[in-house]
């Protein structure tokens, strides 16, 4: 015969250590999650503030050129004025001085060159043509008498500052430009 056996059922306390084990995997997905939405919002401000020095550089470059091609159109040499008359030439003795001051980048308006027309930047560009004067030339023609000689570059240096979308991003780019007159 079989004998039939009872089972009693455990009466004591439960520890609860699953919950306590689900709260910790819970509190480490929390931890988690937050420091994604860190990384990702230092990402998103990263990409920003590229974006912005970007703007700033392409509108840097566009005045820059626009330096360059202004000087190209002129037919005689422009009067670079000593006293500083604000039309956007200056001799470099003086240009670095009252053009801008580097520690806080501010141009004077009244001494600049505006490049107008961009769109998507907080202030037009601007830009400064200096003279650095002539280099002769002292080499003769191969194919021309010795004694013809032409009368030499004019170098300018076309100084360019602009901001992007934000006064945040400045840039500042820099060129040198020949040109016969």
């Amino acid at each position: 015969m079989a004998r039939l056996e009872t089972v009693t059922p455990v009466t004591g306390k439960q520890q609860g250590v699953a919950l306590i084990i689900a709260l910790i995997f819970l509190l480490l997905m929390n931890l988690l999650a937050v420091a994604a939405v860190g990384m990702t919002e230092l990402g998103e401000r990263m990409a920003g503030n590229l974006s912005d020095k970007n703007t700033a550089f392409q509108a840097a470059e566009s005045a820059l050129v626009g330096g360059e091609v202004w000087i190209g159109g002129q037919l005689n040499k422009p009067v670079f004025d000593p006293a500083n008359t604000g039309d956007g030439l200056h001799l470099p003795s003086l240009s670095a001085v009252q053009v801008w001051e580097e520690s806080t980048g501010v141009w004077s308006s009244a001494d600049v060159l505006n490049y107008a027309g961009l769109q998507g930047v907080s202030q037009q560009p601007h830009f400064i043509i200096e003279d650095l004067g002539v280099i002769p030339d002292n080499k003769g023609s191969l194919v021309m008498p010795s004694n013809y000689k032409s009368s030499g570059k004019n170098l300018f240096r076309v100084t360019a500052r602009a901001t992007g979308k934000t006064n945040t991003a400045v840039v500042m780019v820099q060129s040198t430009y020949e040109k016969r007159f």
